[in-house]
């Protein structure tokens, strides 16, 4: 009888360490994990029609190869 104590004292030990390891594991995931990245909202090139970053495109909506024509 004392014998199935004990192990089902140490599968209980070994059960509360793996768990605290694998919290361990994942808090340490968060900490490392990379910033979400940032998406720039897009507009369209009045001349050409081409979508670029909204802050790429002139006051007048050109982008810099329409812009430089004529």
């Amino acid at each position: 009888m004392s014998l199935l104590i004990r192990v089902l004292l140490l599968v209980a030990v070994g059960a509360l360490l793996y768990r605290s390891y694998v919290r361990w594991q994942l808090q340490n995931r968060q900490r490392n994990a990379p910033p979400p990245e940032r998406f720039e909202p897009m507009a369209r090139c009045t001349g050409c029609g081409t979508y670029l970053p909204s802050n790429t495109l002139s006051p007048s909506q050109r982008c810099g190869a329409c812009e430089q024509r004529p």
